[in-house]
């Protein structure tokens, strides 16, 4: 067994199981202590997993013997680090006793391209900046990762756009998604910018940086540039118009690396990963003209996952995200049985449990008659996306996204993503493919939008997860009986936490987000709703 460990930016651990390279277990640092993008050695996930790993009797006597089939080596993402951070690993190290080798940021991204099926394709890993790159180039095959291009921290896509997400007063690293949604909404006015803060160079194979600078003085210059434009940031119009230009910048950029290397390889199969690979409006575009595969967690929570894959140059079947923190039932019988739930004066609330089968019927209803359903059940996504285990759904309708931005206090101009059922896809996309993750952009069908108008974007897009049945059984079947009810086979899934946190992770964190958000919870197999 192979204990992945990222403690940098969005913590995670993994475990994965070297013999037939099934990814056991995963999961970011910041679902166990409520804190957006945790940093720092991973502990509670690590905890988690080694637990689990000897509950299922793995090992039943010592969790820490290698010699019983538990963890032999230790991977972990990113090579350097110093201090508290190193002295966290090499404690952790001792107490297993056990190898721990370092891997390189990129190379950890990278090593992702095996979850995909391809046989041989294109790697582009952009994100930010680690261990001194900010992008590469790779051909991936059975052979494994031949690198071919670099850039450095000084040249950096990520760092640009993070810079204009700070310019645009939302958090660098982290809010990058909402200069991506206010890009696709109408300006009122000129949207021509004509300015090179960054580019592709095809002579070096690199990005170039025409500021020269990153970080908080990229942000300081582009203010400057931006008061020459006579713009003002704290006005909604202005702040499209910047998205506008930022998105079209990272969209002509990098488009242009991708076509340059396909070009001189002749190879049209692309996988993209790095913070930036969360664009799926970019992702669209490089969809237009190639075969892309994104991996499900292609953040930096995905670096324990990816240094631990590099030790097998097999492929590795990912049928699914779920992955973290499993809930149970008989947790949940014995904190509803603390009065947890009268201890909240606020709401007073109906308790009932349902057989797994009872579940579509019963949650479908719900959906129908316009309830907002909270879900936390089974194991816990891993990356970004919540699939049906920590979602919140409803039916996908304008009213009920006005109701749960309401609810959660989100920024109006997000958009909500749909689920929808993999034997529909074609009745409401637009060129659609089989897409589980949420990892790319669709156009809607004009002629469906009408039905689905809380999941359909200012500019007729939506990020839709396709759900296949052998995925998400249960989920599938709530979907369907609102299909077979009334003739949608599509609900409004988005993540089940309160705007700022991290998604749910465990029973508890269910129940204090369910007092804010949602007209009934489905945890585990019990029915809490709020009468």
């Amino acid at each position: 067994m192979i204990l992945g460990i990222h403690d940098g930016h969005n913590a995670s651990a993994c475990l994965i199981d070297d013999k037939n390279t099934n990814i056991k277990y995963a999961i970011s640092e910041e679902r166990f202590t409520r804190k957006k993008n945790q940093r720092g050695f991973p502990k509670h996930s690590i905890e988690y997993i080694l637990n689990e790993l000897s509950n299922n009797n793995y090992n039943n006597e010592n969790k820490y013997n290698k010699d019983n089939n538990t963890v032999d080596l230790i991977a972990v993402g990113g090579m350097f680090r110093k201090g508290a951070r190193l002295k966290a690993l090499k404690n952790f190290q001792k107490k297993l006793n056990i190898p721990m080798l370092y891997f390189n940021h990129h190379l950890c991204h990278a090593s992702l391209y095996t979850l995909s099926n391809f046989k041989e394709c294109l790697i582009f890993t952009i994100d930010g900046g680690g261990d001194a790159l900010s992008s590469t180039v790779s051909i991936g095959s059975k052979k494994g990762i031949e690198v071919i291009a670099q850039s450095d921290l000084v040249d950096s896509v990520g760092d640009f756009y993070a810079s204009i997400t700070e310019l645009l007063g939302f958090k660098p690293m982290e809010d990058e998604g909402k200069i991506m949604s206010l890009s696709s909404n109408y300006y009122n006015g000129d949207i021509d910018i004509d300015l090179k803060i960054i580019d592709y160079d095809k002579n070096t194979k690199s990005f170039k940086n025409y500021l020269g600078v990153v970080g908080y003085e990229a942000t300081r210059a582009l203010k400057k540039i931006f008061n020459l434009k006579n713009l003002n940031t704290d006005d909604f119009n202005s702040k499209v118009l910047i998205s506008k230009y930022a998105q079209k910048t990272l969209e002509d950029v990098v488009l242009k690396m991708i076509d340059d290397f396909s070009k001189e390889t002749g190879i049209k199969n692309i996988v993209f990963s790095g913070g930036v690979a969360q664009n799926v409006k970019l992702n669209k575009k490089i969809m237009e003209n190639y075969n892309l595969y994104v991996p499900p967690f292609m953040g930096d929570e995905g670096l324990s996952v990816g240094a631990g894959l590099l030790f097998k140059k097999e492929f590795t079947d990912l049928k699914d995200t779920y992955l973290g923190y499993e809930i149970k039932n008989e947790n949940i019988e014995n904190i509803l049985k603390s009065n947890i739930l009268k201890k909240n004066k606020k709401n007073k609330y109906k308790i009932t449990y349902l057989e797994e089968n009872e579940i579509p019927e019963v949650i479908g209803n719900l959906l129908t008659d316009d309830k907002i359903v909270c879900v936390c059940r089974n194991r816990m996504e891993f990356g970004a996306r919540a699939l049906g285990n920590r979602s919140i759904i409803a039916l996908p309708k304008k009213e009920n996204a006005k109701k749960i931005n309401k609810m959660l206090k989100r920024d109006e101009f997000m958009p909500f993503a749909p689920t929808i059922l993999y034997e529909y896809m074609d009745d409401y996309l637009i060129n659609p493919s089989y897409s589980p993750f949420m990892t790319v952009l669709f156009d809607v069908k004009k002629e469906v939008k009408n039905k689905i108008d809380g999941v359909v974007h200012v500019d007729n897009t939506t990020r839709a997860q396709v759900l296949k049945r052998d995925v998400n059984k249960t989920y599938y079947d709530i979907i369907n009986y609102v299909y077979e009810t009334i003739d949608i086979p599509v609900v409004l899934n988005t993540s089940f936490n309160l705007h700022g946190e991290p998604i749910v992770c465990n029973e508890y964190d269910a129940l204090k987000s369910f007092k804010s958000v949602g007209d009934a919870l489905l945890l585990g197999n019990y029915l809490i709703e709020k009468i």
